[in-house]
This record gives C-alpha cells, sequence and structure tokens, in this order.
C-alpha cells in the first residue's frame, strides 16, 4: 500500500462516525491494508461478548416448536431441520385450506348441494400445498437446503409428507362434518383423486418447476370439471366406483414411476 489511514480516520470508522463514503473506503482499504487493521482501535470486551452469543448460537441451538414436536415423534435432528424450514406459502396455504374448508362446511348446512363445493375443492387441497412446499421461487431456504444431503427427491418427498399429514388430516375431519357423510366411503370419496393428482404433480415434477406442475394438474381438474358441467355430465362421476377404480390405477402407475425416479436419482 502506497499510503495508510491517519488515526482520527480509524477512530472515527471504529466509533461509528464517520459518514457513509469515508466508512465505505475505510472498509475497501482495510481488506487489503494488515498494518492499517492492526491500529484499528477494538473493543476487547465486546469482541468477546459478541463471539460468545454467536457460539452459543451455533453450537446450541434452540429448537422451534414443530422442531421439537417432530423430534418427540422420533424424527432424527437434522430432518426436523429440514422439515420445519417451510415456506411462507406453505403456511399461507395452511391458514386459506382452514378457511375453504370452513366455508364448504358452512355451505353444505346451509344450503342444498352445498357440499359440491367441498366435493370439487377437497381433491386439490393437498396438491397445492405440494406445490408450495419446495423449490426454487417459493421456498426462501432453497438455495441452503440445494447442497444438503437431502437435496432433490429426497426433501421433495419428506416435504409432501409433511403437507399430506395436515391437509388429508383437515379434508377428512371436513369430510366426516359433513351432513352426507353416513358411511366411510362417503368421507373419503375425495382421498384416490387427491392422491392420484398428487403423485401426477410429482412425477411432472421431473421435467418442470414443480409449482407449475401442480398448477397444471389443478387447471387439468378444473377444467375437466367444468366441461362436464356444461357438457350436462354429472361431475360427481369423477368419484363414482368405477372412477375409483381408475383413480386407483392411476395412483398405483404413478407411484412407481416416482420410486424408479428415487431410484435412478
Amino acid at each position: 500500500m502506497s499510503w495508510h489511514l491517519d488515526q482520527d480516520q480509524l477512530h472515527r470508522y471504529a466509533n461509528h462516525t464517520a459518514d457513509d463514503v469515508t466508512a465505505m473506503s475505510v472498509e475497501a482499504h482495510l481488506t487489503h491494508c494488515a498494518h492499517c487493521r492492526d491500529r484499528l482501535p477494538t473493543d476487547d470486551a465486546w469482541l468477546e461478548s459478541s463471539w460468545a452469543d454467536l457460539r452459543d448460537i451455533v453450537d446450541r441451538p434452540r429448537l422451534g416448536p414443530v422442531e421439537r414436536l417432530l423430534g418427540v415423534m422420533g424424527v432424527r435432528e437434522g430432518t426436523a431441520k429440514l422439515l420445519a424450514a417451510t415456506p411462507a406459502l406453505y403456511r399461507a396455504w395452511l391458514i386459506a385450506t382452514v378457511v375453504v374448508l370452513i366455508a364448504a362446511l358452512t355451505l353444505a348446512h346451509e344450503v342444498p348441494r352445498g357440499t359440491l363445493l367441498f366435493s370439487f375443492t377437497a381433491p386439490i387441497v393437498p396438491l397445492i400445498g405440494v406445490a408450495l412446499a419446495y423449490g426454487r421461487g417459493v421456498d426462501p431456504a432453497h438455495t441452503l437446503t440445494s447442497v444438503t444431503p437431502w437435496a432433490g427427491y429426497p426433501l421433495l418427498l419428506m416435504r409432501t409428507c409433511a403437507v399430506l399429514v395436515p391437509a388429508l388430516l383437515l379434508c377428512t375431519v371436513a369430510a366426516i362434518l359433513m351432513p352426507s357423510s353416513a358411511t366411510l366411503y362417503e368421507a373419503v370419496f375425495w382421498l384416490l383423486p387427491a392422491l392420484a393428482m398428487v403423485a401426477g404433480c410429482l412425477t411432472l415434477s421431473r421435467w418442470m418447476h414443480l409449482s407449475l406442475a401442480g398448477g397444471i394438474v389443478a387447471v387439468g381438474w378444473m377444467l375437466t370439471v367444468g366441461i362436464m358441467a356444461l357438457e350436462g355430465v354429472d361431475p360427481l362421476l369423477l368419484f363414482s366406483s368405477t372412477a375409483q377404480g381408475c383413480w386407483a390405477i392411476a395412483l398405483a402407475l404413478l407411484t412407481v414411476a416416482i420410486v424408479l425416479r428415487v431410484r435412478t436419482a
């Protein structure tokens, strides 16, 4: 270095009294000048306290409520951290799901044929949650999680399970509370279509973004329902015994495709 900072510049920088331009200039100089770095005044007590706080955070991380719950359920700490670090959009989806299901329940009890809203909403509730649970653009922590050993399909499948559990639980509770749910079939008629569409979304994610795959499947479902209604065909045929068999076959085939993809990944 052909020049060095004077003591006044170092003192004002260390005490945070230098203007922005001077501070940036001093920082740029200190990066390359060991002599000036050695002359920089330091508060040893503050420095030691800062390092102690940092070590406390790094060495003894505090577990959140979700991580503690997963730990009680036997989930390993590293896996629990990845599952707990869900995107904000996923949490917004969970709140929206509760609101939609409450609205569907209200309509079902107050309006004739009000259960139709639940019938055509429940199958895509898990699908939308899966689409918002993983991937660049929806997950702020994606850059960090993408370099972990769990990156890719393992983390995607873990997040999918984390979405499916609350989604299926909420939808099942809502279905049981529906006025028409007198039998087990009437409470879970939506389950096979929902699982098949989730499997279809995961399969398509091999070639496109997970959110796009989920959007395509959801739009396909809504278009099918709309076209059947416009053509005078009862959309409830999508839940008939014959249709349930088709959904089961589709789910089995898509599951095999996902398993093969995971093994070859």
